[in-house]
């Protein structure tokens, strides 16, 4: 088409037209240009259905979906109703319920106090006339029974409570004692004393050394035998009577305390 053109004007130019003239001579041309195009235009209606069915797709498309979501929303109020309406009515039914009262009767078992009571056996006294025989068959009889208390520490005289607690029950129990007598028992380990004066004596002889021994065992022996009286004379007085002994026990082993013999007459035997 534009080389029609410019062969059209090549051919105006060799007829020697005017300016003027040639513009007009375009001008006539032009509206068969036009007409070309127009007619090119109207020859491709495919193209024009192709876009019109693409727009409808889309159209149909948007509708679908819009739909879709509608119905979707639809349900889910319908469900969230339909919940809210079980809800509510369960809650009804609940609150028309009355609580069941349950009444636990407590049943609380009597307390019986025991009192305990201290059975004191009174001691019978018999009064005797002592003369010479009397006395000997009752203070040197033979018939004893014994307490023994090993729960004293080295080198000590203090009476543990289960030490005092063993003399009074026994003494308590044994009402036909006419007398006791108490007997320490010492042993190696109630030597402190005499360990502790060793180098003080190094340079004496073996005699010496062995009375120095001696005396510190008689002295602590002793000692024992004081505090075990005096805890009878002042807490079982009206019991027994205690009579002093001037000999202590020796033990093998490591036993460290006191014996309580006690001692009754045949006439009075309760065994």
């Amino acid at each position: 088409m534009q080389t029609d053109k410019t062969e059209k004007l090549k051919e105006a130019l060799r007829e020697t037209l005017t300016q003027e003239e040639i513009q007009k001579k375009l001008k006539k041309e032009s509206p068969s240009d036009n007409k070309k195009t127009k007619s090119s235009e109207i020859k491709n209606p495919k193209d024009i259905k192709i876009k019109n069915t693409n727009d409808l797709r889309f159209t149909n498309y948007l509708i679908y979906a819009l739909c879709f979501i509608i119905i979707v929303l639809a349900a889910l109020v319908i469900y969230l109703i339909m919940y809210n309406e079980n809800s509510v009515k369960i809650v009804y039914k609940e609150t028309k319920q009355e609580p069941e009262v349950i009444v636990k009767e407590i049943i609380k078992p009597k307390e019986i106090e025991v009192i305990k009571q201290e059975i004191v056996k009174e001691v019978e006294t018999k009064i005797v006339d002592l003369d010479n025989k009397n006395f000997r068959k009752y203070y040197y009889t033979q018939k004893t029974r014994s307490l023994k208390c090993y729960d004293f520490k080295a080198d000590s005289s203090i009476i543990s409570q289960e030490c005092k607690n063993k003399i009074t029950n026994f003494i308590k129990k044994n009402t036909d004692f006419t007398r006791v007598e108490v007997i320490a028992v010492v042993a190696n380990d109630d030597n402190v004393l005499f360990n502790k004066i060793q180098n003080d004596i190094k340079n004496q002889n073996e005699a010496i050394k062995k009375r120095v021994q001696e005396y510190l065992l008689r002295g602590i022996s002793r000692q024992r035998v004081i505090e075990v009286s005096s805890f009878i004379r002042k807490n079982l007085d009206k019991y027994v009577v205690v009579t002093p002994t001037n000999y202590y026990v020796t033990s093998a082993k490591t036993n460290k305390g006191v014996i309580i013999k006690g001692f009754y007459t045949p006439n009075n035997n309760k065994q």
